[in-house]
């Protein structure tokens, strides 16, 4: 799977999906933090995860980017919120992009595709510590 999208809000989480899968990229989607980790720990391993910070009860965004970065230290994240005070004072991280809703689809596809294209090497990431 290239990418895989998180996001509890269904007519969002559709839209982010038929956007990335109309730019050709394999899609796999989850309407919450859980249920992405039970889909990974079976289908494998997502090159880029798309997710909303606010996921509903359980965990939210930001602690399954986390997740997933132990995991995957150079899988991409794409973490989208409405609210620019949920990833305030973040530390940079070449593997991460941050997308403030409302958003095109233009933008968050070329942020999977930068991702997608090696902006995650190790060497950037040392280099960004």
């Amino acid at each position: 799977m290239d990418v895989l999208v998180v996001e509890d809000e269904p007519l969002v989480r559709e839209v982010v999906t038929d956007g990335l899968q109309n730019d050709g990229l394999h899609v796999v989607e989850a309407p919450t933090a859980e249920d992405a980790v039970a889909l990974v720990e079976n289908d494998g391993r997502p090159q880029v995860i798309v997710t909303d910070v606010n996921l509903g009860p359980g965990m939210n965004g930001l602690r399954l980017a986390e997740w997933a970065r132990r995991r995957w230290p150079d899988a991409g994240v794409v973490i989208m919120t409405g609210n620019p005070a949920n990833v305030h004072g973040r530390p940079p991280d070449p593997c991460e992009r941050i997308l403030l809703k409302p958003f095109g689809p233009a933008v968050l596809t070329r942020y999977v595709r930068e991702l997608l294209g090696g902006a995650c090497r190790q060497e950037d990431r040392a280099a960004a510590s």
